[in-house]
């Protein structure tokens, strides 16, 4: 009785940081950020006026690049650990551990972002029209009826 207790136990930090390394996590947080990053130094560009605070732009980049790196680790190793632990008990995190760590996991680990990015643009594509076509036709007949 006492092992199934301490199995289902809310899983420690330590062991929710080796799922997250495993998991790859810093590389899938970095790679939002690398979109985020050139939206931020866009609208942060757009809201230069004077010739001065433009070049003032080399060292906000600077600033934005640092900034977005403690970013990342105080995700990992606060939200990102807090969730999960808040979800997930030690045979979860064990499990999912060893699934990561099998040539499967790795393999989805490895496509994940190709598969998104694939998908996407398929929904782009494909999807997307179908969708805003519906809408624009469900919104033509509600402004017939009314």
């Amino acid at each position: 009785m006492f092992l199934t207790l301490t199995t289902y136990a809310q899983a420690p930090k330590e062991k929710v940081l080796e799922l997250i390394n495993v998991m790859q996590a810093d590389k899938m947080i970095d790679q939002m950020m690398d979109q985020m990053i050139p939206m931020l130094q866009q609208q942060m560009k757009s809201n230069l006026k004077s010739e001065e605070q433009k070049q003032k732009l080399e060292k906000v980049n600077t600033i934005i690049l640092e900034e977005s790196k403690t970013f990342t680790q105080n995700i990992i190793n606060g939200s990102m650990v807090d969730i999960y632990a808040k979800y997930f008990n030690n045979k979860d995190i064990d499990d999912m551990i060893g699934f990561y760590k099998s040539e499967t996991g790795k393999k989805l680990l490895e496509l994940t972002p190709t598969i998104t990015t694939e998908l996407m643009q398929k929904m782009m594509q494909n999807e997307m029209p179908k969708f805003q076509e519906k809408i624009k036709s469900r919104i033509s007949e509600l402004e017939k009826s009314i």
